[in-house]
Parts: C-alpha cells; structure tokens; sequence
C-alpha cells in the first residue's frame, strides 16, 4: 500500500510539472533544455524512452504500454500527458506534422484511461484531454495546410 501510494504521489508530481512545463510553454517562456528534460523524465517514469514513444507509430503504443493487456492508467496517463505537452512544444516551435504525430498517440493513450480514470486528484480527466488534443490537431492541420500554401 506504501509503494502504491508513493507511485501516485510521483505520477501525480510528474503530472503537475507536465501541466507547469505546458503553460510556461504556451506562455513562452519555456527554456528547450527544460521542456526536453522534463519530458524524457516524465516517459522515463512512465516506463517508456521519449524517444520511442516519439517514433513507435499510434496503432503499436498501446501493445507497447499494455502488453498483457492490462493498462496501468496512472502511467499512462503520465505518457499521454508527456506526449501531449511533446506535441504542444512542437506546434509552438512550428513543427505541425511532428506535433500532429505526437498528439496522435496521447490521444491513443487517453483513450486506453478514459474507462477507468486515472486517480489522479485535481488533474482533467482522459476525456477532457481528448477533446483539447482534438482543437489541437485542428490547429496543427491549420499550420500545415499554411505551410502548403506558402510554398
């Protein structure tokens, strides 16, 4: 019960700074060093390398967080979180197709939560993250249809 307890006091802080780390990316404020570190600790944590959640495609990732299965929705929480706020960094330093992919899969990862919730005290529930990823990749569709029109 101890160790439980503690895996979501850490999943829950991990969740909190991928919410700071977000706004302050939003905000532009946020130094690349910092985002990228966070990020790579928040996937490390969640049982993950950011670089294989990055490169993993949508339709593998949940094979990959649930092998037998079974989803533990704090982890994966964390995960779509981090991808979520991956691709939120990367619509704002303009890079829409890479955002796009990134927001795919925290979609994919919300998706396996959304059943069952994650536990996790004042954090937005796996639906409400849905739906902002799907404004969000509207948004990364805008960009990218200008970039084509620009060229």
């Amino acid at each position: 019960m101890a160790q439980r307890d503690y895996i979501l006091r850490l999943i829950e802080e991990l969740g909190a700074a991928l919410i700071a780390l977000r706004n302050a990316i939003l905000g532009g404020g946020a130094p690349p060093g910092r985002v990228e570190a966070t990020l790579r600790r928040a996937a490390s944590e969640a049982g993950m390398e950011l670089e294989l959640a990055r490169a993993v495609s949508a339709e593998a990732l949940p094979a990959m967080v649930a092998p037998t299965g079974e989803v533990e929705p704090a982890r994966c929480w964390v995960l779509a979180e981090a991808l979520m706020t991956d691709g939120v960094n990367r619509l704002h330093e303009g890079e829409p197709e890479l955002a796009r992919s990134s927001l795919a899969k925290a979609a994919v990862l919300f998706r396996l939560v959304a059943p069952w919730g994650a536990y996790l005290t004042g954090f937005p529930e796996a639906s409400e993250r849905i739906e902002e990823i799907e404004g969000l990749l509207r948004t990364a569709d805008e960009a990218s249809a200008g970039r084509e029109n620009a060229s």
